[in-house]
């Protein structure tokens, strides 16, 4: 019988090890003591560290811990999820959503009643309509073919995107802006990590080009859409890698100097794109815009073959384990659900499991937030006064 117990108690305290030592959730978070603590306690009084007990007892310690492991295993992967909501009638984008967490996002947002439009990126979900960009017709026939055969939802469009490319982001932009006289919901989700170096169509390394200045470029020229919205949602797709950044290159944001294995660019650049939705919401909080940053949890993806291809082996060795410590992409999507949909949200938030995450202070600078605006807005070629406000407050 004991054997259940050691099981169940060794499942709970390595997932939340796992979790804490990859900055997923914090070490004082209530999840973290609330499971941690019972679980020690459920091992003590099976093993008679407080003296021995009964053996009826027995009995209910095993059933009691696995119901423990079931809620940790609930609780700190996906949080409290989201209470849908009727999204009929409202446009939506979706960038990176050919697969992963952004497929994923673009199919809860079509399961939620909404009527979609076929307005595509590269996969533009309009299920509100539903804009999922993708980069191949390809991909985004498959992307919407998934959509279609897990949802309600009948329209769905394609609009070629790519976001490492500031040309492509231009004319996405200006193709969406003539086509569609509404967005109510822009999910920046497209993302990439490379080991070796690589630069983009523009010459800008690719993690910062594709993770920053892209999404900078696009969330600012659909601004003007976003802002009439009645509830406008800007959500950026973040990461607990964040928490491992020292600081943003300023003097090196090409990384032509420091690339290594390139974990740090990214690290840096998810802080950098948290810092973003900082000064998003600084500049629109007094609006009905809502603009955060969702963590989506350590998903389980394809994503590590971009890594080291040490960190690509050591991970194939454990993708057996990988269910038990790691979210499905269904689970991943709900944190960025979540900060679309829910509806007393307030703005300018680190989101994690469907609630909102204290940062460290260190990583919620505001000075450092506007001097990274100004260095984007100049490598895009953004006017540094580029200030779109709802109609009626001009």
């Amino acid at each position: 019988m004991i054997i259940i117990t050691d099981v169940c108690g060794t499942y709970v305290l390595v997932l939340i090890a796992f979790r804490v030592i990859a900055s997923d959730i914090p070490w004082t978070h209530t999840y973290v003591l609330r499971y941690s603590f019972i679980t020690l306690i459920s091992l003590a009084l099976m093993h008679h560290v407080f003296g021995p007990i009964s053996d009826e007892y027995y009995y209910g310690l095993e059933i009691f811990s696995i119901f423990n492991a079931v809620s940790a295993y609930m609780m700190i992967l996906q949080g409290k999820g989201y209470e849908e909501v009727d999204l009929s009638g409202k446009v939506a984008i979706v960038t990176g959503a050919n697969a992963g967490i952004g497929l994923e996002i673009a199919c809860q947002f079509a399961q939620m009643g909404a009527h979609v439009i076929f307005g595509m990126l590269d996969c533009i979900c309009n299920f509100m309509q539903t804009l999922v960009a993708c980069r191949s017709q390809e991909r985004a026939e498959e992307a919407i073919a998934h959509v279609k055969a897990n949802t309600n939802s009948t329209q769905l469009e394609f609009m070629q995107l790519d976001v490492a490319s500031l040309k492509s982001v231009r004319e996405f932009a200006a193709k969406f802006t003539r086509k569609f006289d509404r967005l109510d919901i822009l999910a920046n989700n497209a993302g990439v990590n490379n080991y070796y170096r690589k630069e983009t169509v523009d010459g800008f390394e690719a993690i910062f080009g594709t993770n920053y200045l892209g999404p900078f470029l696009l969330t600012n020229l659909l601004l003007p859409l976003l802002v009439e919205a009645d509830d406008g949602r800007i959500v950026n797709v973040g990461s607990c890698v964040m928490k491992w950044a020292t600081k943003i290159p300023f003097d090196d944001l090409n990384s032509k100097l420091s690339y290594g294995t390139g974990q740090g660019v990214y690290n840096w650049t998810k802080w950098a794109f948290y810092l973003f939705t900082l000064e998003l919401h600084r500049r629109y909080s007094a609006i009905t815009l809502t603009i955060n940053c969702a963590h989506p949890g350590l998903v389980m993806s394809n994503f590590q073959k971009n890594m080291h291809p040490v960190l690509d082996k050591i991970a194939n060795w454990f993708n057996w384990l990988r269910p038990f410590l790691q979210q499905t992409g269904e689970q991943g999507a709900y944190t960025p659900v979540f900060a679309a949909t829910c509806r007393n949200l307030t703005g300018g938030h680190y989101l994690a499991r469907s609630d909102i995450e204290e940062l460290p202070k260190k990583f919620v600078d505001e000075e450092l937030a506007l001097r990274l605006w100004d260095v984007a807005c100049r490598l895009v070629d953004l006017p540094l006064d580029y200030y779109p406000l709802p109609k009626d407050n001009n």
